[in-house]
C-alpha cells in the first residue's frame, strides 16, 4: 500500500503527467493533434526524467490496445479517458469522464 501511495503522490508517471498537463494548459490552445501529444510526452520524459524513461505511457497504450481488441473499453473509462487525453489529444478536462461512474460499467459482465 505504501508503494501505491507514494507512486500517486510522488512517482515519476504522476510528476510527468502533471508536468504534460501543465504545458498543454500553458499553450493555450483546446484543439491538439495526436502528434504533438506524442512529441509532448517525448519532451517532458527528456526534461524531467534524466534517461529514465516514462513506464505508464506505454502500460496505458498496451492496455488500451487489449481493451480496444476485446471491445471492453467503455467497461474500463477510467484507462479510455486517459489515453485519449494523453494520445488522441482530448482536453485534460474530459478526465471527469473517466472517474463518472456509470450503470453500464457497474453492471458489465467481465
Amino acid at each position: 500500500m505504501a508503494d501505491l501511495i507514494t507512486t500517486c503522490y510522488g512517482g515519476r508517471n504522476r510528476k510527468c503527467a502533471e508536468a504534460f498537463t501543465r504545458r498543454r494548459a500553458a499553450q493555450g490552445k483546446r484543439d491538439w493533434e495526436s502528434k504533438e501529444c506524442v512529441d509532448l510526452w517525448k519532451q517532458v520524459e527528456d526534461d524531467l526524467l534524466n534517461g529514465q524513461k516514462l513506464q505508464g505511457t506505454l502500460a496505458c497504450k498496451e492496455v488500451y490496445l487489449v481493451l480496444e481488441s476485446r471491445g471492453l473499453l467503455d467497461s474500463f473509462p477510467l484507462i479510455k479517458t486517459i489515453h485519449e487525453i494523453s494520445f488522441q489529444c482530448t482536453p485534460v478536462e474530459n478526465i471527469i469522464d473517466g472517474i463518472i461512474v456509470r450503470d453500464s460499467v457497474c453492471h458489465s459482465n467481465l
